[in-house]
């Protein structure tokens, strides 16, 4: 199949978005399909991205550093590009961006079919009064547009199709998140008093909470230190606040770091993560699970189910920095096992490109009946 993910945001730019669908090319590219990319940056041009071709627009107009528009009579030149390079099928993701509904109006034009993938699970959590009510106007109309439009819609979650429901009216087919495959390792040297928090740190992510939590353990007498790794707005006032609570010598807070970083930290660790915001399915869970490590975290898409299928996940019982540190006291005075041997193996993205290639096939067929 020839196929185009047409999408706000691709890597070099990072992010669980970003990682998904870039993961998501390279899985349909080993699997012999052809691969194209139309996304927005600052640097436009074209690149072969080991063998996914990357074709960038200038974005413009960038809000928060999340979201940028494509110039007037990109829809036309999307579709061109679709019928010029007999493309069979068109992906998006997310239903808030721009370039979803691009996608799926330049789709229509060249007579193709569209299969959208809901990465939220929920309206925008913000702070700001001015930015949810504008996200919400944007979901009530682009974003519902584009569900109800698209000839497939996945969701990464159970609580993203909810989502899907709610504001579409249609029904959503759970496509989990997913993970590379874990190379082959050593067992890592199992530290679950380290604790590790990854993100953003911005509001409602909970780097507050973390921090707070290490605090107080360490005041129990609990011998526990951290790395908080991730950059955001917040990022000096994370530092700050370390230093305030008298932990800034038991918490690095290095700021962004290279994924390789990240899997060194989580490995035998655990994960601590108290995000508020509405959140699709974290990779991060899956990697410390892979990683020999453990997760503590609040109520979020996919971990009941991991911890039902015998990881070691657990799930405090409120969304606060006092549950949050009783759920680690408990966990820690009687760490759980690592996850059973291959388990991770049905969460990585050779088996979850298998399925996407899959459903894009049967998304054809039925097109073309």
């Amino acid at each position: 199949m020839r196929v185009a993910l047409v999408i706000n945001t691709y890597p070099p730019r990072l992010g669980g978005l970003e990682n998904h669908v870039s993961s998501l090319a390279r899985g349909l590219r080993d699997l012999g399909h052809e691969v194209w990319v139309l996304t927005l940056s600052d640097a436009p041009g074209l690149r072969d991205d080991d063998g996914v071709r990357v074709l960038t627009g200038r974005g413009y107009l960038p809000i928060a550093e999340v979201i940028s528009f494509p110039r007037v009579g990109t829809t036309r030149r999307v579709a061109r590009f679709l019928r010029e390079n007999r493309i069979d099928i068109v992906s998006t993701h997310t239903r808030f961006f721009p370039m979803s509904l691009v996608g799926l109006r330049a789709a229509r034009m060249a007579g193709i079919p569209v299969i959208h993938t809901e990465h939220g699970s929920g309206f925008v959590a913000t702070p700001s009064p001015i930015i949810l009510a504008g996200s919400r106007a944007v979901d009530l109309a682009m974003g519902r547009y584009v569900l109800r439009r698209a000839d497939r819609v996945l969701a990464i979650s159970a609580q993203s199709a909810a989502f899907v429901k709610r504001l579409g009216g249609v029904d959503a087919e759970v496509f989990h998140n997913a993970i590379p495959a874990p190379e082959p390792h050593r067992a890592p040297e199992d530290r679950p008093g380290h604790l590790v928090f990854v993100g953003r740190v911005v509001a409602g992510k909970g780097w507050e909470a973390f921090l707070s939590s290490v605090a107080a353990l360490r005041g129990r007498g609990i011998d526990v230190d951290g790395e908080l790794l991730g950059a955001g707005a917040e990022l000096e006032a994370a530092r700050a606040m370390a230093r305030e609570l008298g932990i800034d010598d038991a918490v690095s807070i290095p700021g962004r770091v290279p994924p390789s970083q990240v899997g060194r930290a989580l490995a035998g660790s655990t994960l601590v993560n108290p995000t508020v915001l509405s959140e699709g399915f974290q990779t991060t869970l899956l990697e410390a699970i892979a990683g020999s490590g453990r997760v503590v975290t609040y109520e979020v898409p996919g971990a009941r189910i991991l911890a039902d299928e015998g990881a070691p996940v657990v799930v405090t019982g409120e969304r606060s920095a006092e549950s949050l540190t009783d759920a680690l006291a408990t966990m820690l005075a009687a760490p759980p096992a690592p996850a059973p041997s291959g388990l991770i193996e049905q969460w990585t993205w050779p088996v979850r490109s298998r399925q996407y290639a899959g459903i894009l096939a049967e998304v054809l067929r039925d097109h073309r009946a």
